[in-house]
Formats: structure tokens, C-alpha cells, sequence
């Protein structure tokens, strides 16, 4: 029994047949996204859906997406200081500069923005 033992200890050591599990708290299957985004009208407070939102961090460029809840969502599981740049119709550009996304062991840390477009001149 304690040649088996040994030969086992022998091969958890090297790796070959014993593997590490690491601890803290078990991860979820989730999709997580770094930056939500909620976009209005700063005069009217009307939602807007058709807006343009840009993310920017160095040559990263994403265009957000626009979900069913009227939210849009970017860097999905990409944590990173991003440039938020935010145009619709009828409406003045607007950017956001510093948002930091972080991430723990799992996942992002999301950060919502209210983003509120003044009307062009």
C-alpha cells in the first residue's frame, strides 16, 4: 500500500494525473458586460434607441448594442478605461472620457452610465 501511495504522490507532484483546483467562489457561466448605458433626451427625458455609442480604449473601437430593455451594452468582458462617444440624430455628440471597467476573479464589474444628448443647434 505505501509503494501505491508513494507512486501516487510521485505523479501529483509532477502534474500528470492530480490537477490543482483553485479556491474562492466557483464562477458562473454569465456573459457579463463592463458598460450598460441608458440614453435621453436631456430636454424631454424621451429615450433615445436610435443612438450611436461608440467605445473606444487604444485601437479597441467597439459600437454598443441596443437591447430589448432599451439598454445599450458594450465591453462585454473586458475590463479597460474607455472613451464613450454617443451621437443620434438631431442631437449634439457627447463623450465621456475615464470609465474604468474593472474584473474580479470571474468576471467585469459594470458600470452604468445615464447619458443624456442635448438638442444640435
Amino acid at each position: 500500500m505505501r509503494p501505491l501511495l508513494l507512486v501516487l504522490m510521485t505523479f501529483c507532484l509532477s502534474g500528470s494525473v492530480c490537477t490543482w483546483q483553485p479556491s474562492g467562489p466557483p464562477c458562473t457561466a454569465l456573459f457579463a458586460y463592463g458598460i450598460n448605458a441608458t440614453v435621453t433626451n436631456a430636454l424631454t427625458g424621451d429615450p433615445i434607441n436610435n443612438a450611436t455609442l461608440t467605445l473606444t480604449e487604444g485601437s479597441y473601437q467597439e459600437v454598443m448594442q441596443l437591447i430589448p430593455t432599451g439598454d445599450y451594452v458594450g465591453a462585454g468582458e473586458r475590463a479597460g478605461s474607455y472613451t464613450l462617444t454617443a451621437s443620434a440624430p438631431g442631437l449634439q455628440v457627447q463623450t465621456i472620457d475615464n470609465i474604468v471597467v474593472t474584473a474580479d476573479e470571474c468576471h467585469v464589474q459594470g458600470v452604468h452610465l445615464d447619458v443624456k444628448l442635448q438638442p444640435a443647434p
